[in-house]
C-alpha cells in the first residue's frame, strides 16, 4: 500500500492545535494593530463624515453576508486549507489598500476583500482543525485561543498607538504586511492530511447551485424552529434591533470623541495613544463582564438568560444616551466603557439561550439565523443612522441608534412572558 502524499505541515511537524491557536493569536494581534487607531486616520486624514464611516461598515457586512454560504460550501467541497490561506491573503490586501489612501472611495472598496476574506476563513478554519486534530477535546483549544487572543489584542492595541504616532497610515501598512506574511507562512506549514473532498467537479456553477439549495433549506428549517420554539422569533427580532444600533455605535463613537468631546493630553499623551489605552481597557473589562455573565447564568440557570439580556439592553441604551449627552471627557469615557464592556455579553447569552431551548435537529440553523438577523440589522440600520448624522450631528445620530434598543427591550419583555407561559403550560 502506498503512503499518502505528505503535506508541508507534515514535514514541519506542526501540531494542528498549536497552529490553530497561533493563527488566532496572530490574527487578534494584526487586527488590533490595524483598527485601534483607524477612526483617527479616517476622520483626521480622510475627513470622512458620519454617513461615510457607517457605509464602510455596511460594505464590509454586505461583502461578508453575500458570500458567507458559497464560501462555506467551497470549503466543504474543495479545501479548507485553500479557503483559510486565500482568505488571509484577501484580508491582508484589504488592510494594505486602506493604508494607501484615507480617501472614502479607496476605503470603501477595500472593505470588499476584507469581507470576502473573513467569509472564506470563518468556519473553514474550525472545520480544518476538526479534520486534522479530531473532533474531541477541542473546547479547551478554542478557550485557550480566546484567552491568548486577548493578549494579542492588548499588545496590538498598544503597538498601534506607537505606530500611528509615526504616521496615521502606518498601522494599516504594518498590519497588512504582517497579515500577508502569515498567509505566506501558512502555505508552508499548514497541513491538510485528513480532508476528503466530495467527488464532484468544483466550479462556480456547482458552488452557486449548492449555496442556493442550502439557503432554501436553511430558510425552511429556520421557519420550523421559529414555530416550535417559544420566544425564538422575538429573540431574532431583538437581534435585528441590536444590530441596527451596533453598527452605528461601532462607526461613530470614535468620531464623536474626536469631534465633540475632544481628548485631554496629560503627560503629553497623544490622541492616538488614547485610543490604544481605551482598546486595552475594553479588552480587560470585556473579559471581566463575560466572567460575571457566566457566573450569573450558572447560578440562576437558563431561565435567567432573557432577563439578563433585557438588563444589559436597558443598561446599554442608558450608557449610549449618557455618552451622547455628556460634554465632559471623563463622563463620556465612563459611559463609553460601560457600553463597550456590556456589549460582548449579547453573543454568548443568545447562543446559550438557543442551544438550551432549540432542538438539536435545527440548532445549527437557528444559530445561523441569529447571525443573519444581526447582520441584517446592521446593513439596514447603519445607513439610516449615518444619514441622521450628516443632516444633524453625530451626538444626535448616537441617540438615534440607541433608539433601536427600545423595541429590542420590548421584544425581550414579550419573550420572557412567552417562555413563562409555555413553561407553565408544559408543566
Amino acid at each position: 500500500m502506498s503512503a499518502r502524499p505528505r503535506s508541508p505541515g507534515d514535514r514541519a511537524g506542526i501540531d494542528p492545535k498549536h497552529l490553530y491557536i497561533g493563527i488566532e493569536v496572530a490574527e487578534s494581534f494584526f487586527v488590533a494593530i490595524t483598527y485601534t487607531t483607524a477612526v483617527v486616520y479616517r476622520v483626521t486624514s480622510g475627513h470622512q463624515n458620519a454617513l461615510q464611516l457607517i457605509l464602510l461598515g455596511t460594505m464590509l457586512e454586505l461583502s461578508y453576508f453575500v458570500v458567507q454560504l458559497p464560501t462555506g460550501i467551497l470549503a466543504d467541497i474543495a479545501s479548507r486549507r485553500l479557503c483559510v490561506i486565500t482568505g488571509r491573503f484577501l484580508v491582508a490586501a484589504g488592510f494594505l489598500m486602506q493604508g494607501l489612501s484615507p480617501g472614502f472611495t479607496v476605503q470603501l472598496l477595500a472593505q470588499i476583500p476584507v469581507g470576502i476574506g473573513a467569509a472564506l476563513t470563518f468556519g473553514a478554519q474550525q472545520a480544518w482543525l476538526a479534520d486534522e486534530a479530531g473532533e474531541t477535546e477541542l473546547t479547551s483549544v478554542f478557550l485557550r485561543a480566546t484567552q491568548l487572543g486577548l493578549v494579542g489584542v492588548i499588545a496590538g492595541s498598544i503597538l498601534s498607538g506607537f505606530l500611528a504616532s509615526l504616521g496615521l497610515d502606518v498601522p494599516f501598512l504594518v498590519g497588512g504586511g504582517l497579515a500577508g506574511a502569515l498567509a505566506i507562512a501558512l502555505l508552508f506549514v499548514m497541513p491538510e492530511s485528513n480532508f476528503r473532498p466530495h467527488g464532484r467537479t468544483v466550479s462556480a456553477g456547482t458552488v452557486t447551485r449548492q449555496a442556493w439549495a442550502t439557503l432554501s433549506e436553511q430558510v425552511r428549517q429556520t421557519h420550523r424552529a421559529m414555530v416550535v420554539v417559544p420566544g425564538l422569533v422575538l429573540l431574532l427580532g431583538m437581534l435585528f434591533c441590536v444590530g441596527m444600533w451596533n453598527e452605528s455605535f461601532d462607526r461613530l463613537w470614535g468620531a464623536y470623541l474626536l469631534k465633540d468631546v475632544r481628548f485631554p493630553h496629560p503627560f503629553g499623551l497623544g490622541t492616538v495613544m488614547w485610543f490604544s489605552v481605551l482598546a486595552v481597557a475594553t479588552a480587560l473589562l470585556g473579559l471581566a463582564a463575560t466572567e460575571w455573565a457566566t457566573r450569573r447564568t450558572n447560578k440562576l440557570g437558563p431561565a435567567s438568560v432573557v432577563s439578563t439580556l433585557l438588563a444589559i439592553t436597558i443598561a446599554t441604551a442608558a450608557g449610549v444616551i449618557g455618552m451622547a449627552a455628556s460634554r465632559v471627557f471623563v463622563f463620556a469615557i465612563v459611559a463609553y466603557l460601560t457600553v463597550i464592556t456590556i456589549r460582548p455579553l449579547f453573543s454568548p447569552l443568545v447562543t446559550g439561550w438557543v442551544v438550551g431551548r432549540v432542538d438539536s435537529s435545527v440548532r445549527a440553523t437557528a444559530l445561523s439565523a441569529t447571525e443573519m438577523f444581526d447582520s441584517g440589522g446592521q446593513i439596514v440600520g447603519g445607513p439610516i443612522v449615518g444619514v441622521i448624522g450628516v443632516l444633524t450631528t453625530i451626538r444626535i445620530a448616537l441617540v438615534a441608534g440607541a433608539a433601536a434598543l427600545a423595541p429590542a427591550a420590548g421584544l425581550l419583555v414579550a419573550a420572557t412572558r412567552r417562555v413563562r407561559v409555555r413553561g407553565d403550560a408544559a408543566g
